[in-house]
């Protein structure tokens, strides 16, 4: 049970999140209220056993509470800036972007995996719902792509999936918040999520790259990486019409 909340700070209003920061007498908490997991299957039980998982290895932050039907999850607030708001130089921070790949793409897990194609096939299923023409578009510039989504489990890590300079918190050690897309998928798709979510220069990029390479001795194929680039993109464009249409409702 916590304190009664002497001040409550709004956090972020994201869009597949609302984020209170919720202060007591003792403690502060974060509280966040889970939006649109329906829209966006959004697995919440998968999302709180991943985060169990990894608060026992200091890569996430410990859960206090969850409750599935009503939307919310509470854990500890930790008084340290993101990757984003910290300074340090370009080349620092895709080190460390590069270092946390590396970690979660290590870090053995016991959850079932998830399906790409059949989250973008959902998408796309609700998409046709509020705008059939656009989903059609969209469905024919996925044709080239659709062999990546059967390569989706060929080398299957624990991948975080939307890993934003502001999910990386620069704690000691470093925990990263922010769990709902994770799951078991290819970790370049992780990689290219992460260079365009962070829209990286091709200096940082290539500096991710390399660092990545040598801390997991793992070869990136740089055409694949590519495609993976362009897939990503188009992933951005079906999630961000869908969620404007789910904002008009």
């Amino acid at each position: 049970m916590i304190g009664q909340p002497r001040k409550v700070q709004v956090l972020t209003s994201g869009q597949s999140n609302q984020t209170l920061r919720l202060i007591t007498d003792t403690q502060d908490y974060v509280l966040k209220r889970w939006q649109h997991q329906r829209l966006f299957a959004v697995d919440r039980e998968l999302e709180v056993t991943v985060q169990k998982q990894l608060a026992k290895k200091a890569l996430a932050p410990e859960i206090i509470d969850y409750h599935l039907e009503q939307g919310w999850l509470l854990q500890p607030y930790y008084a340290a800036p993101s990757l984003q708001q910290v300074t340090l130089s370009p080349s620092i921070k895709a080190t460390v972007l590069a270092e946390m790949l590396s970690k979660i793409h290590s870090t053995p897990i016991d959850i079932p995996a998830w399906s790409m194609a059949e989250r973008v096939e959902h998408y796309l299923q609700q998409l046709q719902l509020v705008d059939s023409s656009l989903a059609t578009t969209l469905r024919e510039q996925l044709l080239p792509m659709k062999p990546l989504l059967e390569d989706w489990l060929s080398y299957p890590v624990l991948c975080h999936n939307d890993l934003s300079m502001n999910h990386i918190l620069m704690t000691d050690p470093i925990r990263v918040i922010d769990w709902e897309y994770a799951g078991i998928g290819h970790p370049l798709f992780d990689i290219a999520s992460t260079i365009k979510i962070n829209q990286l220069s091709h200096e940082m990029a290539e500096r991710l790259i390399a660092d990545y390479e040598q801390l997991t001795h793992y070869q990136i194929d740089q055409a694949h990486l590519a495609q993976w680039c362009e897939f990503v993109e188009w992933l951005n464009e079906v999630w961000q019409h869908l969620f404007r249409h789910a904002s008009l409702k």
